[in-house]
């Protein structure tokens, strides 16, 4: 077998018991992966209580570290084991015990649970018996024995459960041989990866022939803070090559050991797709890197796909023996270049595999993981395996000027009193006593209703006669809605029981059990900056409404305790200004650098008009609907191609499209409709292409407005419609006041922070569609008076050469002077 003593020449490989256990020992089905099971908060009580209760002379928390050659390679294991019992006399020999929460008895719990629990606790008493072993003078004849006790404890019940064997050196032995050797043939072959993406690393060149105008410099910064950790703050406009710029010394750092792995994050799919496209033309130049996208889990997901069925018991057939079929998975997938969801679901379907969880399991052996922004800061659904500190990763967020307004909706958390009722319905006959708790929830959530009223609290706002609402800040212990949290705790719990028993809720209740899991983890989290809002509608009435949320108003120290997972962290996007605003919606630390480039291309290129005779404001849009229909129609017909006018909002853009088409039948007219489907989107895209006429109406800020090159004579103008203010709501509004009233003006005033910064925001990266390349010429047209305010001038990026029409005629001669120069 292994030799605990012989010599190699490899490093020891620092192995925590743990890791080991997780990745060979583990066999059966993925039920324990589902949201269940007892909470982590309940475990460390579990195990603080029963660690107090043990008697004299024992230890808790007892420290196994040793060296064992297995294979050939040195492999230090390490672990903390529960409790260990000293030996008390010659007959009886040590004993390790091993703590296990649960809601039900250990015999009603999945085998290969329980299979996992001991393999585990097998693996310590290795650890010990190695550690005595090495201790003991002739270790050759010591063929001791260890008393391993597993202690199941049965939160339900409140009650332990105990089960105790005694192994010898030679079974516990072959036990681990087994474990670590299967690790260690994984282990080779990622490190026989890992060579040959470090050697192709270092000899890569930048993929292009020459660096445009910014990109050496943005490059330059970028490997710098992967080098030395830390943050990095660009603003590198449109067109610049930002993906590449910062993806090529990333690579750089990862080819010379200053990170272990790449994190790029992005909102949007053509963020995705570009990182795509860059690590292919990469590939293509000799690099050995993979590259794992990972996509959301409905959208991959085969029993909502319909290539799958759940059977009996509501489990999905692949998840039945997940982890017997994982490694020859595993085995396939390790260095691909590119493990997109197609590739993942290939082989997940030919080895009948979940392929969302199948993407998981591959995160720790890939290079760079693109995914979406809240795999790292939702609360919810981060993910575990880019918490590991023993890796030094890089963080690269994308298109950074989204982050603060999604990270507000991450640590929000909404329960609503309709779409519990329904929950508790669609249990009525299969899960009787989950539907119980849920009407429970429901009584709790009327109380708390009920109590703002009978204590006299005025209503924060009413939108209208049949709408209360009442803010309050949830710091004070007497505004908590302690009750409904109780009850939350109660239908989680039942939850989680069925889920234990491989009984899983109906399917129907998914996306309003996801929503409870989120109250109850913003709950644990929430601080200052968030409030409580208590909503009824159509009060006094049978379908009366009531939402209870949680709201955030600055997730700023959340985002920063995320970064601080990670060795370096690199924000960029188009538009991030101004510095103090991004730092402090951000939660960047204020010594980070922030290097802002300029435009790669010549000023020239992109016209610019401020028509201010426009007035968009929402009280004066009826008397602007002509003014505005005037000016697409001089934009439209200066010079023939592809035009998009951006609306703050659906109702105006109807409005606008309904008087446009009753003057111009003759032109046909592009409307983005609410809730764009990606194939309604791929139509629109479609006839913005080279040669056509195109006319079309888009959202500000949607997805026809962000993420998408339309290069050379796809887009030739654009008009901004407003300077596109966020809606004014209550939420908007607490924002607002929650700004001036901290005393912390380093992002500006309320007003700014709540609606004018964020509209910028829109409008620059609206405005940034126009021009792509070098070769592109195109127009902007900002149709609002207020657009020649100070406050948005001093927004304004550098290439821009603004002109000021005063009318519709000027507008016209300023176009066709710009079109005649072409």
């Amino acid at each position: 077998m292994s030799d605990m003593t012989a010599e190699s020449d490899a490093p020891p490989l620092q192995l925590p018991v743990g890791q080991l256990v997780a990745f060979a020992c583990r066999r059966g089905d993925l039920i324990g992966d589902t949201p269940g099971g007892p909470s982590a908060q309940e475990g460390i009580r579990a195990h603080q209580k029963l660690q107090k209760q043990r008697p004299p002379g024992s230890e808790a928390e007892y420290r196994l570290q040793v060296q064992w050659n297995c294979e050939g390679q040195a492999v230090i294991l390490n672990g903390r084991v529960d409790i260990l019992h000293p030996q008390t006399d010659l007959h009886r020999p040590v004993q390790l015990d091993e703590i296990k929460t649960t809601y039900y008895p250990p015999r009603q719990l999945p085998e290969t649970v329980r299979q996992l629990h001991w393999a585990q606790l097998k693996i310590y008493g290795f650890c010990y018996l190695l550690q005595r072993r090495a201790d003991a003078e002739n270790p050759a004849t010591d063929d001791g024995r260890v008393a391993l006790q597993m202690l199941w404890h049965n939160l339900k019940e409140k009650k332990t459960y105990l089960e105790l064997h005694e192994f010898s050196w030679s079974e516990l032995e072959a036990f681990a041989h087994a474990a670590v050797s299967e690790y260690l043939h994984w282990h080779r072959s990622w490190q026989q990866h890992r060579q040959q993406v470090q050697t192709s690393a270092r000899a890569l060149a930048f993929p292009f022939p020459d660096y445009r105008p910014g990109q050496r410099e943005l490059a330059v910064a970028a490997y710098r803070c992967l080098r030395d950790g830390g943050e990095l703050v660009v603003e590198a406009p449109t067109g610049i090559g930002k993906t590449v710029s910062t993806l090529f010394p990333a690579i750089k750092a990862l080819g010379e050991a200053q990170v272990d792995q790449l994190v790029y994050l992005t909102a949007k799919n053509s963020g995705r797709q570009m990182v795509r496209e860059t690590a292919a033309r990469l590939h293509d130049k000799g690099l050995k890197l993979s590259l794992l996208e990972i996509q959301a889990r409905d959208k991959t997901c085969a029993c909502r796909l319909g290539l799958c069925s759940r059977d009996a018991d509501g489990i999905c057939p692949r998840a039945r023996g997940f982890f017997d079929r994982l490694p020859a998975a595993r085995r396939q997938l390790l260095g691909e270049p590119q493990l997109t969801p197609s590739v993942i679901a290939e082989v997940a379907d030919r080895l009948q595999l979940c392929p969302f969880e199948l993407s998981l399991q591959m995160l720790p052996w890939v290079d760079l993981v693109v995914c979406d922004f809240n795999y790292v800061f939702d609360p919810l659904v981060r993910l575990s395996a880019l918490q590991d500190h023993q890796q030094r990763r890089a963080l690269l967020v994308d298109e950074a000027h989204n982050l603060s307004d999604r990270a507000r909706v991450m640590y929000s958390a909404t329960l609503n009193r309709r779409d519990s009722r329904r929950a508790a319905a669609a249990c009525k006959s299969s899960h009787p006593g989950l539907r119980r708790s849920i009407q429970s929830l429901v009584r709790s959530l009327d109380k708390w209703v009920t109590e703002r009223r009978q204590e006299g609290a005025t209503p924060e706002a009413i939108a209208s006669r049949d709408v209360e609402l009442w803010v309050t800040p949830l710091s004070e212990a007497e505004c908590h809605p302690a009750a409904v949290t109780r009850a939350a705790h109660k239908v989680v719990a039942e939850v989680s029981q069925l889920w234990e028993l491989s009984q899983p809720p109906p399917e129907a209740i998914g996306d309003w059990l996801t929503a409870l899991y989120r109250y109850l983890c913003i709950e644990q989290l929430q601080a200052e900056q968030h409030r409580c809002l208590t909503r009824v509608e159509n009060r006094d009435t049978p379908w009366q409404e009531q939402q209870l949320k949680l709201l955030c108003l600055n997730a700023a120290d959340y985002l920063q305790q995320c970064y601080q997972e990670f060795h370096a962290v690199i924000a960029f996007s188009a538009t991030l200004r101004p510095a103090a605003y991004i730092y402090h919606q951000l939660g960047l630390r204020a010594q980070s650098p922030y290097l802002l480039l300029p435009s790669p291309f010549r000023p020239q290129q992109l016209g610019v008009y401020l028509c201010s005779y426009v007035d968009t404001r929402y009280q004066a849009r009826h008397r602007a609907t002509d003014a505005l229909i005037d000016m697409v129609t001089r934009v439209y017909r200066s010079r023939p191609g592809n035009y998009l006018v951006f609306f703050p909002s659906y109702r105006f853009l109807q409005q606008v499209a309904q008087r446009f088409a009753e003057r111009f039948p003759q032109i046909e007219l592009l409307l983005q409709e609410p809730g764009t489907s990606d194939r309604e989107r791929a139509v629109f895209l479609e006839s913005f292409s080279e040669g056509r006429r195109s006319l079309g109406f888009a959202i500000m800020g949607g997805v026809f407005g962000e993420g998408v090159d339309y290069v050379g004579e796809r887009l030739v103008g654009t008009i901004l419609v407003g300077v596109g203010l966020p809606q004014v709501n209550e939420e908007q509004e607490l924002l607002r006041r929650a700004c001036d009233t901290s005393g912390d003006h380093l992002g500006g005033s309320g007003f700014d922070i709540a609606y004018r910064y964020p509209g910028m925001t829109r409008v620059l990266q609206t405005a940034g569609r126009v021009i792509r390349t070098e070769s592109d010429r195109g127009v902007l047209i900002l149709a609002d008076y207020r657009f020649a305010d100070p406050f948005y001038r001093a927004l304004y990026p550098e290439h821009w050469q603004l002109q000021t029409c005063s009318s519709g005629e000027a507008l016209s001669n300023g176009l066709s002077r710009f079109w005649e120069l072409e």
